[in-house]
């Protein structure tokens, strides 16, 4: 048991880490992206995933100090909101503005 406890807690930490980094990076890209690209790939606005990303970051974030740890339900759900917009929406944005396949 004495060796179980701070391999959890490393992994506590590396998550929690990890995925305030995840956060900020969505925003970012967010961010960056013009408003028109949001409508032209058929998603939401520009303001709506900006929301999204900040709101995620900022509960990933407080999982660093502890106030809302990785095994945390609304942990999870900030993750679940960077995610969605990194595998689905930042896709479709890099697709629109690059002028498609081609």
């Amino acid at each position: 048991m004495e060796l179980v406890i701070p391999v959890i807690i490393a992994i506590e930490w590396v998550l929690a880490i990890g995925g305030a980094l995840l956060g900020v990076f969505a925003v970012v890209d967010a961010l960056s992206r013009r408003p028109d690209a949001y409508a032209a790939a058929d998603k939401q606005t520009k303001g709506t995933w900006t929301g999204i990303t900040v709101a995620a970051a900022v509960v990933l974030g407080l999982g660093i100090p502890g106030l809302f740890p990785p095994q945390s339900l609304l942990w999870l759900a900030g993750l679940v909101g960077s995610l969605v917009y990194l595998l689905d929406v930042r896709p479709r944005l890099r697709e629109v503005q690059s002028g498609g396949r081609w």
